[in-house]
């Protein structure tokens, strides 16, 4: 159940002033389980606890406030957690999911700080894993890349959105480098199109980033190739995606397929697809899914990620899982593994509680 804050305890948390016109919500997802799988630095297989295995654990303030005229304003304040041993994630950012304030009204909406990207909202609509767990798209895209600041999310940055009436939606973003002398360093530059309607939700994205760390720790392109290959191990990256959702309840069909150009010239080219599923199986649901990502300009350049997840509701708010994966590299990657040519293997199973 969300449950409505009154202002002085927000106050206390995160500072400033609030009015009882405001409407702010305290909400979450609390997620812990078992897994069992290859290990990343030895490929051994190790039984562990997991944070955020099927739906990553956070915490989160969100509040809108009518100001008239059809205005109104909105911030988000986002915190993700590892609830496994109680430390903060990203970059042990307080706020390092979503941290933004913004204006809304018949123009459309209008934000600034860090947001979600393009690229990031169109997997996390159409992966039917939710970009989570044994399944995730997002670590398959771009070898990894689709979990690396500012391919996900963008520090400093206005974007803006417009949903019309016909279906159609349009979002444009910019996220400013802020670095001296230079307008183009470190930033990144987004926009995508969406159509809604009926069974049909279709999204493309565009995105050009500068300054992409390939050095992250949820970067795995970072160690396969090295600053050798490119030149830097901060890199240029364009990214296109294009994904749909067709519901045909009970039955979902998803799919994905991505470009992405890293480097100067687009040095390396890399090409991923997706295809899933999701039904209802008794109370629960389950979902499956293949993605594959193929480096162009390796030979045994492919890696093939498959998953399976079942989904048990013990009410509205708690849910059981387990969930299975398998990553099949060619000779030339290790994607999900440690070593080249190896392959990765993963058991999860948990509980899930959102409030």
């Amino acid at each position: 159940m969300k449950k409505q804050i009154i202002a002085s305890g927000l106050l206390v948390l995160v500072g400033g002033t609030s009015s009882a016109q405001s409407n702010v919500t305290l909400y979450g997802i609390v997620d812990v389980g078992l897994r069992y799988g290859n290990a990343a630095t030895s490929n051994a297989n190790t039984p562990s606890v997991g944070s955020g295995q099927q739906r990553a654990s956070r915490f989160g303030f969100r509040g809108t406030e009518e100001l008239g005229g059809g205005l109104s304003a909105s911030f988000q304040l986002e915190s993700g957690f590892n609830a496994d041993d109680g430390t903060l994630g990203y970059g042990n950012r307080l706020f390092g999911r979503q941290s933004w304030v913004g204006l809304n009204g018949g123009f459309g909406s209008i934000r600034f700080g860090r947001q979600t990207t393009a690229v990031y909202d169109v997997l996390f609509t159409v992966d039917p894993f939710v970009i989570n767990g044994t399944g995730n798209a997002q670590r398959v895209f771009a070898y990894g890349l689709g979990k690396a600041d500012p391919l996900s999310r963008a520090d400093n940055a206005v974007t803006y959105s417009i949903r019309l009436h016909n279906g159609i939606g349009f979002d444009a973003g910019h996220a400013f480098g802020e670095k001296a002398g230079s307008f183009a360093s470190n930033s990144s530059d987004f926009a995508s199109v969406s159509y809604v309607a009926g069974a049909w939700n279709v999204r493309a994205a565009y995105q050009h980033a500068d300054g992409v760390d390939l050095g992250a720790a949820s970067t795995p392109l970072g160690a396969l190739v090295g600053p050798a290959h490119l030149g830097s191990a901060n890199v240029n990256v364009k990214s296109a995606v294009v994904g749909a959702v067709y519901d045909l309840r009970p039955v979902k069909f998803h799919g994905i397929y991505g470009d992405t150009r890293i480097g100067n010239g687009g040095a390396l080219a890399m090409r991923s697809y997706m295809t899933g599923v999701t039904v209802g199986a008794g109370r629960g649901t389950m979902c499956a899914s293949w993605n594959r990502n193929d480096i162009r300009e390796f030979r045994n350049g492919v890696s093939d990620q498959y998953a399976l997840d079942y989904t048990y509701p013990l009410s509205k708010r708690t849910f059981l899982y387990a969930a299975s994966g398998y990553t099949k590299n060619g000779g030339g990657v290790r994607l999900n593994s440690a070593r080249n040519g190896f392959s990765g293997r993963e058991v999860e199973t948990g509980v899930r509680h959102t409030f």
